[in-house]
């Protein structure tokens, strides 16, 4: 990650968009200002962002060129990432989807149903590169938005089991769209309950991947002992072999927690499902670890997490880590808030699915730039910030907090960030989050270009 492309809208925007190829050179530079416009301000309408009603026609006018797919706009931030993943000796692909809600633009054509088919809107599937030690955000490495289409009238479960094509196939397609990686990069496909299906295993297999998913489902396993034996009643008999502290992370209105979590793991051989003509015949070798909760507090209930992997998990070090890994799944979820929350992208208004399609190939990416810089937030935390953070913009942060310039660490300059944004830093509350980092980060631009505007009027 370069920090002066993070910490600068128009750098970023050049690095990201630069080389995209949309018909014509006026076009990829008009992509590359509307972008340094979205970065600058993500939440902001497009009028506010882009300055004048100029500049939101010629936004209008790009998003209605049938040479500005979402693809096109995109294919250079996808590119950047894949680069920048090869690099690295381990990196999680963690994917997810989520649903955008545009039941409120009754206008908009090209929307399919979502939730329980009372509203509409579109499908997101998202796959982000992470780094499993820092958890950084290297980049958006795929993703795939999609109209739902209609469940016909009086279609059996048995029936739609037995499409050609069927929803949940976009985790295999963008398993296969990323394909394979060099030797030298373990790359592994994480996802939650969604990906616990045989199409998935074999998509990675085919790609020479390895993945990691929480289990839904009992299956059917390889067994010389019993005539019929089940994963998940196979897993529940093992026994602990280690336990350790464990931080239960906060959702659904529960506050995060810390508990003690038993471990417990082995090598299990599953079957593909019955009558399912799709799949291999044959069985699938894996690894499963069992994580869970034996005294909860009162009220709660405990946890307990299945997962299965095809990366070898020999040893308790190696458990450990794979679970470290699945924590890191979180991240997708915290990047399709901030396309919501931060990037407003089902507030904003346009006459077709299409265009808004497109415009989310420009705010995917500034999307991902808010997790970035929450990450920037966390690195180098005793570093002194003069030595990476521009001279003007440390005076202004400096000023309002009261703290001399000299004297800021990186840990003091975001954390002086963050209470601009609303982050109150209490003994235990935890590292700023993006959305405070990202409200503060906007008000010290506000008061950087003051500070800009009065140097001119000087001169």
């Amino acid at each position: 990650m370069n920090t002066e492309e993070i910490m600068d809208a128009t750098l970023w925007a050049q690095q990201t968009f630069g080389a995209c190829r949309l018909g014509d050179r006026r076009r990829g530079q008009r992509a590359v200002q509307a972008a340094a416009h979205m970065a600058a301000n993500p939440s902001a309408s497009l009028p506010a962002q882009q300055g004048s009603w100029g500049e939101v026609m010629a936004l209008y006018r790009l998003l209605a060129q049938s040479d500005v797919t979402f693809e096109a706009l995109i294919e250079s931030h996808w590119q950047h990432t894949r680069e920048l993943l090869e690099t690295q000796p381990v990196v999680l692909l963690v994917q997810d989807g989520t649903e955008l809600d545009l039941s409120s633009h009754h206008k908009m054509t090209g929307l399919g149903p979502i939730g329980q088919g009372t509203t509409r809107g579109l499908l997101l599937q998202t796959v982000l590169a992470v780094l499993p030690e820092t958890r950084e955000v290297l980049g958006c490495a795929s993703q795939e938005v999609f109209v739902r289409q209609p469940i016909p009238v009086g279609e059996t479960r048995s029936k739609r089991r037995q499409r050609a094509q069927r929803e949940t196939d976009v985790w295999m397609r963008l398993v296969s769209r990323l394909g394979r990686f060099p030797a030298e990069t373990l790359a592994v496909h994480v996802g939650d309950r969604g990906a616990d299906f045989f199409g998935f295993f074999e998509a990675c297999q085919s790609t020479q991947t390895h993945f990691l998913v929480r289990i839904a489902r009992t299956r059917r396993l390889e067994s010389e002992e019993v005539a019929q034996q089940y994963m998940t009643e196979q897993i529940r008999s093992w026994e602990a072999v280690n336990g350790r502290p464990f931080c239960v992370p906060a959702s659904h209105g529960r506050t995060a927690r810390m508990t003690v979590v038993q471990l417990a793991f082995g090598k299990v051989v599953i079957l593909p499902p019955r009558g399912e003509k799709r799949y291999g015949p044959q069985p699938l070798p894996l690894w499963a670890i069992r994580v869970w909760e034996e005294q909860p507090p009162g009220g709660e209930e405990p946890l307990e997490w299945l997962l299965l992997t095809s990366v070898p998990t020999c040893s308790i070090e190696d458990a450990w880590e794979h679970v470290g890994w699945y924590e890191c799944r979180w991240v997708v979820e915290d990047y399709h808030q901030c396309l919501k929350t931060g990037c407003r992208i089902e507030g904003r208004l346009m006459h077709t699915a299409d265009r808004l399609i497109r415009l989310l190939g420009l705010l995917s990416p500034v999307a991902v730039r808010l997790l970035q810089l929450r990450d920037l937030s966390r690195q180098q935390p005793d570093r002194p910030a003069c030595e990476i953070v521009p001279p003007d913009l440390l005076a202004v942060v400096a000023a309002q907090t009261g703290v001399s310039a000299a004297s800021m660490t990186m840990a003091t300059f975001w954390q002086a960030v963050a209470r601009m944004g609303g982050y109150l830093a209490r003994r235990h509350d935890g590292p700023p989050g993006w959305k405070t980092l990202w409200v503060g980060w906007l008000r010290v631009q506000t008061l950087l270009e003051g500070v800009h505007l009065v140097t001119q009027l000087r001169l």
